[in-house]
């Protein structure tokens, strides 16, 4: 079983969940510190366009409000006191601020929208970015759950700029209609002002439950997202054990507990819109009530009481609106939270100026610069980087050096080190390979890991994944047969279907584990790069084709330009290195060539097979 892929055995082996996580990796998080918050972080980032957005849709939201405040004046002092020139201008006045308000309305719904789209998009680059970036500290989480949290929680959290500028408006407006109220009849305003402390009080109530219960739903949910993930990367793996049934079980108890957490906090939803409903119809038509008696007693004219109705009406649907309100904040915080808590363990921010959109936008990794050909050099080729040089060995500008270590911890090691995991003194020519300064050294550096990811795409977007700018221009294809040829891979192009146009499923999972291999180990070369760490290269593949892969891949290496690390201990590759160094006990044991150290027990016995 390859060794980045675990099968947990959960409910006394009644149940199999497969885990793509290192055991590392798989461990409890750790505790979160403080780290800025989501919203806080959107609305400073918007603080100009709501500062006009809002006063213009409270503007919007006022001009609905007068509407039927207007119309009873007109009744009023218009109709009923047959004053046809007041009646008509209050007419057009009312067709003038309908048009108005509608204007009004539009222009604020399209920005809001606009910066709303625009946050979605800032979330999901921002953290995509920082999960690829490699300065980032590696997520304690599933594939499936952090997908969902840079997708669905991001577009959550950026309904934020969807909600201020009608919520506040029509807060505003409500208040405002309780004045008017107060100001027609003591009695009406009270009775509004009524109903709206208890809907508050109501909110208030049921809004943490509503947090509790959203934030319940979206982790079951992003569990079973994690698991289906899982499953489809280890189908392979669960076919050979033949527990395909204990996986579809799996996810179907996975998925289910999602559904009823769903459920319950529909059920929850529903009962907070059904009380605030409940509220605010009780409210309005005892307003109503309140305002036809008075009209009967002969306290409000017939204007007046039209307008109170105009205004309850309208009340009415602006609480029908807010009472969806603390669902809706209960969905957004808690999504802005998981995002937060997420960029927290990548031990990132949400505003990290490396993180933002005019920065990754134009972000590109340095393959390698396009020499003038009237020069004599190739296209796109680097020259030396000044070989590559560890506290341990070192490995010169047209060497293949081997790192055969006794212990794979070591062999870890010196992966960590040279990739920039840690600062361990490595150095690329006179550059420190550092956590903080790897990515300058993307271009002279490129460290191919055991486990490798393939994306999906062409077989030919595979092999042209790293290589230099310039380089894959032709199509005649010669770099792509050069590649081929020194992983031993050749033989690809006769078993894909389309050849180079052959379709690879993400992460290579329509192809064996060979032939992921050997494509990997094919881009890698095709990368070009000044200087090349490869890791365990050929251990999916069978004895020949390794020792065609170890001849070839070196004859490709061997150049004056080149510096080459193999960390392995294949021995067809450590036979054609030029020099093996052997590690013991953290500690280079012994160094010269394959054939020589073969005389030392202690190597032999690590490189045998």
């Amino acid at each position: 079983m390859p060794k980045n892929i675990a099968l947990r055995w959960e409910d006394g082996f009644d149940q199999c969940v497969l885990d793509s996580r290192p055991a590392s990796v798989a461990a409890p998080a750790l505790p979160r510190a403080s780290a800025p918050g989501v919203m806080r972080s959107i609305v400073r980032n918007h603080r100009r366009m709501l500062s006009v957005v809002l006063p213009l849709a409270t503007l919007s939201e006022g001009i609905e409000l007068l509407m039927p405040i207007v119309l009873g004046l007109v009744i009023d002092h218009g109709v009923l006191a047959g004053d046809l020139r007041l009646t008509v201008l209050g007419a057009l006045g009312l067709i003038a601020m309908r048009i108005l308000g509608v204007l009004l309305w539009v222009w604020t719904f399209l920005q809001s929208q606009k910066a709303c789209m625009f946050e979605r998009h800032r979330l999901r680059v921002g953290l995509t970015g920082a999960v690829l970036d490699p300065r980032s500290r590696a997520v304690q989480r599933p594939a499936g759950e952090v997908l969902s949290i840079a997708t669905s929680d991001a577009d959550k959290a950026s309904d934020l700029l969807d909600m201020l500028p009608w919520v506040v408006p029509s807060t505003i407006a409500v208040l405002a209609a309780s004045v008017y109220l107060a100001v027609s009849d003591l009695w009406l305003g009270l009775a509004m002002l009524c109903g709206i402390v208890v809907m508050v009080v109501v909110i208030r109530v049921i809004t943490p439950t509503l947090s509790a219960r959203y934030d319940d739903q979206q982790s079951q949910a992003a569990e079973a997202a994690a698991t289906a993930t899982d499953l489809v990367h280890g189908l392979r793996v669960l076919q050979g054990l033949g527990v395909q049934s204990r996986a579809r079980a799996t996810y179907r108890r996975r998925s289910q507990i999602a559904l009823q957490a769903a459920l319950v906090n529909a059920r929850y939803s529903g009962i907070s819109s059904g009380l605030t409903t409940l509220v605010t119809g009780t409210m309005l038509a005892a307003v109503v009530v309140l305002a036809a008696l008075r009209a009967l007693d002969g306290a409000l004219a017939l204007g007046v009481l039209i307008a109170v109705v105009g205004v309850a009406r309208y009340v009415m649907g602006m609480l029908q609106g807010l009472s969806g309100a603390p669902v809706w904040w209960a969905s957004m915080s808690t999504s802005a939270r998981r995002v937060r808590d997420l960029y927290t363990d990548l031990r990132r921010t949400v505003d990290d100026p490396e993180l933002g959109l005019d920065v990754l936008t134009v972000q590109r990794d340095d393959r390698g610069d396009v020499a003038s050909t009237a020069a004599g050099t190739d296209v796109g080729r680097r020259g030396a980087a000044g070989g590559l040089q560890l506290p341990q060995l070192s490995v010169a500008d047209g060497e293949v050096v081997a790192l055969a270590c006794a212990d794979a911890r070591d062999a870890e090691a010196a992966i960590d080190a040279v990739s920039g995991r840690v600062d361990a003194g490595a150095r690329v020519g006179t550059t420190p390979i550092t956590p903080a300064d790897r990515l300058t050294l993307r271009s002279e550096l490129l460290v191919e890991p055991h486990v490798v990811d393939l994306f999906d795409g062409t077989l030919r977007e595979q092999l042209a994944t790293r290589a230099p700018a310039g380089t894959t221009d032709g199509a005649d294809g010669t770099w792509a047969d050069h590649a081929l040829h020194a992983a031993g891979a050749q033989d690809l192009l006769r078993i894909l279907p389309d050849g180079y146009d052959t379709r690879i499923l993400d992460r290579g999972s329509n192809l064996s584990g060979g032939q992921r291999q050997r494509i990997a180990l094919a881009r890698a070369v095709a990368a070009d790069a000044p200087v090349l760490v490869l890791h365990d290269p050929t251990t999916a593949v069978d004895a020949v084709t390794e020792q065609n892969i170890a001849e070839a891949l070196i004859a490709a290496r061997r150049r004056t330009d080149r510096a080459t690390l193999l960390v392995t201990r294949a021995p067809a590759l450590l036979r054609e290195a030029d020099r093996v160094v052997f590690m013991q006990n953290g500690a280079v044991a012994a160094e010269g060539a394959h054939t020589d150290l073969m005389g030392i027990e202690a190597y032999a016995e690590v490189v045998r097979r």
